[in-house]
């Protein structure tokens, strides 16, 4: 078990539960196979994780967004 794990993934689902939390559901990529791993093995072990969520977009999608806001500028 590592001090960190960085995957891809999808929101799946967002639900409330009856004592008032939240459960967040992911989708990953059927390569993530150690991502899945590690995450057993934080559950296991009971591990308290802090989250940091950052929206991904490879290079070529960087490049479009970049085009549009230099495009609405004029």
């Amino acid at each position: 078990m590592s001090n960190s794990t960085t995957f891809l993934a999808t929101v799946a689902k967002v639900q409330t539960l009856a004592d008032g939390g939240l459960r967040f559901t992911l989708d990953v990529g059927e390569g993530e196979i150690v991502a899945a791993a590690e995450m057993m093995a934080y559950k296991r072990h009971g591990v308290v994780l802090s989250i940091t969520v950052e929206e991904w977009q490879d290079e070529n999608e960087q490049k479009k967004d970049e085009t549009r806001r230099n495009k609405a500028k004029f």
